[in-house]
């Protein structure tokens, strides 16, 4: 039987929905090249990626994650597991480290973007070019190291090098619930973010985007604002 893995968080109603269920070996190369045991209560990150046009130039580019510690000085492969640890102990682990969770590239003479403190993402997707200008988006939700379910999909579009926050709705992180041993890789948020009739839709969990109550919850055409 598969099951749900549900971080629960004490005096609240709320719950939290992990992303990975991974466990690091007894030992594993590292960067340095020597070999550096891993706390049996550890596991190894996930490093998410997308491929896409995303300068325009028609030729395939690619986005990937990783976590950085600027405390280490160094890439944070493995972490401390919340389905072994209990997850306040996990989140001061991430300060301690002084962690930010980066998006670099494949192309040249771009910024990395860099998204504070957090365990990963629970999403990175290619929603194509809903803005017109040529170059496709990428929208993703950042698993942040905090003690609420209420979270943010973020849609960037690269701009002269640099990245542009093109739009932002709120989303319910229960969306990203799973059964089984293994986190699957979502390509789209149930209820939030979907491509219906090939055309990318979202809700906004705030309801901040909406013109009246009578349209509040209902999924409308993403697009993606502009470079400014």
């Amino acid at each position: 039987m598969g099951s749900i893995f549900i971080r629960v968080v004490a005096l609240s109603s709320l719950f939290f929905i992990s992303g990975c269920s991974k466990k690091g070996g007894p030992k594993v190369k590292i960067e340095n090249n020597s070999e550096t045991p891993i706390p049996p209560k550890f596991h190894k990150l996930d490093k998410l990626f997308v491929t896409g046009d995303f300068d325009g130039d028609k030729v395939t580019d690619t986005i990937f994650q990783y976590n950085y510690s600027t405390f280490k000085k160094a890439e944070i492969t493995y972490a401390p597991d919340p389905m072994q640890i209990d997850w306040e102990n996990v989140v001061k682990w991430f300060d301690k480290q002084d962690s930010d969770l980066r998006l670099s590239s494949s192309l040249k003479n771009t910024d990395i973007l860099h998204l504070g403190t957090a365990q990963g993402l629970y999403c990175l997707i290619n929603i194509g070019d809903t803005n017109n200008d040529g170059k496709d988006e990428i929208a993703f939700v950042v698993d942040e190291c905090d003690f609420s379910n209420v979270n943010n999909c973020l849609v960037y579009s690269l701009c002269n090098g640099k990245w542009f926050l093109a739009k932002q709705f709120g989303i319910y992180e229960a969306a990203f619930s799973w059964e089984g041993d293994t986190a699957p890789k979502f390509m789209a948020i149930k209820g939030f973010l979907e491509k219906q009739s090939n055309v990318w839709k979202y809700s906004d969990y705030s309801q901040n985007g909406y013109d009246s109550s009578e349209k509040a919850g209902q999924m409308q055409v993403l697009k993606a604002t502009n470079c400014q």
